[in-house]
């Protein structure tokens, strides 16, 4: 029975989907108190929820959850309420988070000082990647445009796209491997 498995063995089960919703089962509530009792909006805290399970479950060959996944998940519930906070705050949109606010969610000033050091440290990276791959990486990531979007602004075809898209983001964890949780905003 895979509920009896470790974190550890269920990402590396070849019984995926069930392995998944086992964790996803023994994760989900604590990730979605976490982003609800940080961000006060149910639907955004599932969305986050939602997508660190998704993002997980991507990446789950290069995690070590030693000696669970809990702390990597809560990590990851973190840094994905502070890139929603400066997503939202780029768009020019109120966030109900204002800084005396962010001290009370459990964010802490070294959390924002961590980020704003993996912000800075992604931007060094995505300067040193060819003039192309920087333009759509940029494009995707930053102005979120999606992949047929890029393609007809830039005359490519999607596939291609997708490949240059694919290979940023792999360079990019690569150099920012020292990053925990770096991978959730690449």
């Amino acid at each position: 029975m895979l509920s009896c498995l470790s974190d550890k063995d269920l990402l590396l089960s070849d019984k995926e989907e069930s392995a998944f919703r086992v964790l996803y089962n023994r994760y989900w509530e604590l990730l979605y108190r976490k982003a609800y009792s940080r961000l006060g909006n149910r639907s955004d805290a599932e969305d986050i929820t939602q997508e660190i399970f998704i993002t997980v479950w991507r990446n789950r060959q290069s995690i070590n959850p030693e000696p669970t996944l809990a702390p990597y998940l809560l990590t990851a519930v973190k840094y994905a309420i502070i890139k929603k906070v400066y997503r939202e705050a780029k768009k020019g949109v109120t966030v109900a988070l204002s800084i005396s606010e962010l001290e009370h969610t459990g964010i802490t000033e070294e959390d924002i000082l961590h980020y704003r050091e993996l912000q800075g440290a992604l931007s060094k990276e995505i300067a040193t990647l060819p003039d192309r791959m920087q333009q759509i990486y940029r494009l995707n990531r930053m102005d979120h445009l999606q992949v047929a979007e890029i393609a007809t602004r830039l005359n490519l075809s999607e596939q291609t796209v997708r490949n240059t898209l694919s290979i940023a983001v792999k360079r990019l964890r690569e150099k920012l491997s020292d990053f925990s949780a770096a991978s959730f905003f690449l």
